[in-house]
């Protein structure tokens, strides 16, 4: 095996909390995290249907 390891200082996130509140207003953001979770409490309702299961 090679020692060679890539170095990752980085934070492997795109983003952290931190940088997109410094970019974007708080309501902005609060309205991103809002329609987040719908859109996952909407996908997590498709998954639990049983159309098509029997």
């Amino acid at each position: 095996m090679s020692d060679n390891k890539p170095e990752q200082d980085e934070d492997p996130r795109s983003y952290t909390d931190k940088q997109i509140l410094e970019e974007h207003s708080r309501e902005q953001v609060e309205r991103w995290r809002r329609e987040a979770h719908e859109k996952h409490q909407r996908w997590m309702d498709v998954m639990k249907n049983d159309y098509g299961k029997r």
